[in-house]
């Protein structure tokens, strides 16, 4: 069996997907698999991918019917067989060293997850400059090894704290039956956090910004937001609440869970302002954040929320 098992999912991404295989491909560190989802393309980039896996016979190639990106990832765990697994996105590319250096620190620590960072950059314009200042995409400072929970109330401390499931290596028993959630955009956020918090592990960081992460016009992270991004984000808010963050201990617990939460909560709104927030949305909106305050703290329901809540498009004077 291979030590790393890649997953990759494809979906009309045709500009950019056979640069994502290459730099699989070119891993110094050599023992592993790659099964490349296609998920349903209705442009070359299933072609291109096929082809890219007759190539190398690390790589496998599956077309399954359109089911989103977490239905890939999920059909991909299925068939991968090696000890450690990565999600990585078609549209991106990861530093030669990757696999070297995460398997350098399973190794030395006997760790569940090594964590990582990550760098933006676009082919066709200058990064925006929300993107390419500021500590986004870089781990806090800390000591390896250390527990998940540790390294969760640092990143906030450090204000370093954001989830990405392409900023990580897992190891198989310690993902076990956590699946994505299908059919809701922003699943990353509940599958990082349930691997992190719902148990206590133990994590490796690297500084290092092995991940590189395009951004490209019309795709998930820079379009304009629509009513899926809202119902999306309606969804994770009552999956998020439902998560034990168990590895917390009962203090710490609150506060992170309140944190993390809340802002979910916040990019709610948000949201319902970018999409043009009717009389449906802003009732939605009211709900979420009662259902927030109930099922986390009383705390969260604070009267600038029920404000922003009522009233989204504040965040535009915000802004």
């Amino acid at each position: 069996m291979p030590t790393f098992s890649i997953i990759v999912p494809v979906y009309n991404v045709q500009k950019y997907v056979e640069a994502a295989l290459s730099s699989v491909a070119a891993q110094t560190f050599t023992d592993f698999e790659v099964v490349v989802v296609d998920d349903g393309s209705t442009d070359a980039s299933g072609a291109i991918a096929e082809a890219f896996c007759a190539k190398d016979r690390r790589f496998r190639y599956l077309r399954q019917e359109n089911g989103g990106l977490s239905a890939a990832r999920n059909a991909g765990t299925a068939l991968a067989s090696g000890d450690y697994l990565y999600y990585m996105d078609s549209d991106d590319v990861i530093d030669p060293e990757t696999l070297g250096l995460c398997h350098d620190e399973f190794a030395r620590y006997g760790v569940d997850v090594v964590l990582f960072g990550a760098v933006p950059f676009m082919d066709e314009a200058p990064l925006p400059a929300t993107l390419s200042e500021g500590g986004r995409g870089r781990r806090p400072e800390v000591s390896s090894p250390l527990s998940s929970e540790a390294f969760v109330m640092e990143s906030v401390r450090q204000d370093r704290y954001f989830v990405s499931a392409c900023c990580l290596v897992a190891r198989r028993s310690a993902i076990g039956s956590l699946q994505f959630i299908n059919g809701m955009l922003f699943e990353d956020n509940h599958f990082v956090t349930a691997l992190l918090l719902d148990r206590k592990i133990m994590v490796s960081v690297l500084s290092q910004a092995l991940f590189k992460r395009r951004y490209r016009p019309n795709s998930i992270m820079t379009s304009q937001r629509t009513i899926r991004h809202y119902d999306s984000l309606y969804r994770l808010v009552r999956e998020m609440c439902a998560l034990s963050f168990a590895a917390l201990d009962p203090a710490p617990r609150d506060a992170v869970r309140s944190f993390v939460i809340g802002h979910l909560l916040g990019d709610l709104h948000n949201t319902s302002a970018q999409v043009g927030a009717g009389v449906g949305l802003r009732i939605r909106n009211i709900v979420a954040t009662w259902y927030v305050a109930t099922h986390v703290s009383l705390r969260l329901l604070t009267l600038k929320r029920v404000l922003l809540a009522l009233l989204p498009e504040l965040y535009r004077i915000r802004a």
